[in-house]
């Protein structure tokens, strides 16, 4: 909407500007006014005035632990699918407050894992684009639920609102704690007293533990943005963003076993277990995002791909991918 403002603004000062007339306009140009004067939909646009708007959308994707952070959720992708019915309302000074369910598979039943309540504020100047969220992420405290790794999430942005290339940086901070239950085997040595001998045995079972997890990035990208009309209809509009991002942070999680067993001498050690990364260059990724509109319709495709810089025997290559698709009123 603001891009047909600043084309029909430009265009008017560029005509002012030269001080050219109508007649001293070129047959394409006046071809062009004459079909942009002639067009109602052009001219509802032009004194359109900014107004509160709600969304209801229903998505599809494998991100979970993040409503915007794209290298929070690259930290933990899974193959589930995960459904996202959402709610939002969005006021014209920039305030806006939604509601997201998160439903994935569990044990062969659809379900709901987690609810996300977001509260944002996002201001549209004419030199930079910048916004900020809060997400508090709602679910059962005592399950054993690894999709649930954060409670809380922050989140803000500042991009610059013009020029080809928009260069932008992103802070996000995200902490919560989570439950486990696991499959897990240990090798202990015993000594037997008749005759005197060691044996080594092997101790397995399902291992719980109490996890405490929290993710700092800061990331920096370059974006651009391409915008065609009339695509499938005469009133549509496909925005396409691509953007090439470098994600720096830290994050640490603390895991506390909970089963009796680690309360033995021998195995006391293990049952605190914290691990840090330090802040520094974590992945780059690529993000193509797409959204097409008509009417009060909108679909949103986007896909995330992140690789991993530091050195890991997991794998460093994954993908985020989203379709949501939904109403404005």
């Amino acid at each position: 909407m603001y891009k047909f403002y600043l084309l029909a603004v430009t265009f008017f000062i560029c005509v002012a500007g030269y001080g050219q007339t109508i007649d001293s306009l070129s047959k394409a140009d006046k071809a062009l006014l004459d079909s942009m004067m002639a067009n109602d939909e052009f001219l509802k646009m032009l004194g359109e005035k900014e107004k509160n708007t709600f969304d209801i959308s229903i998505g599809i994707g494998n991100g979970a632990f993040s409503t915007y952070n794209k290298a929070a959720n690259a930290t933990g992708v899974s193959n589930q699918v995960i459904f996202t019915p959402s709610v939002a309302y969005r006021l014209k000074n920039g305030l806006s407050l939604g509601i997201t369910g998160y439903l994935t598979d569990e044990g062969g039943k659809t379900g709901l894992y987690q609810t996300g309540i977001t509260a944002g504020y996002d201001y549209y100047g004419k030199k930079i684009l910048a916004g900020v969220s809060y997400t508090r992420f709602l679910s059962v405290a005592d399950k054993y639920n690894s999709k649930s790794l954060y409670q809380n999430d922050f989140f803000g942005y500042v991009r610059r609102a013009k020029g080809f290339i928009q260069p932008g940086l992103s802070l996000g901070y995200s902490n919560g704690a989570y439950k486990l239950a696991e499959y897990v085997s240990y090798k202990r040595t015993r000594r037997l007293l008749n005759p005197l001998r060691d044996t080594v045995v092997i101790v397995s079972g399902i291992d719980t533990t109490d996890n405490k997890a929290n993710y700092f990035s800061v990331s920096a990208n370059a974006f651009h943005d391409f915008i065609f009309y009339k695509v499938f209809d005469k009133n549509d509009e496909l925005d396409f963003s691509p953007s090439f991002i470098a994600n720096f942070g830290s994050d640490k999680i603390v895991q506390t076993h909970t089963n009796k067993i680690f309360d033995s001498p021998l195995l006391s050690s293990r049952k605190r277990v914290e691990a840090t990364n330090k802040f520094g260059l974590q992945s780059v990724g690529l993000s193509l995002d797409f959204t097409y509109g008509v009417g009060k319709f909108f679909l949103q495709p986007s896909i995330y791909f992140d690789y991993y810089v530091p050195e890991t025997t997991s794998k460093r290559l994954a993908a985020i991918y989203a379709v949501s698709a939904g109403f404005s009123f």
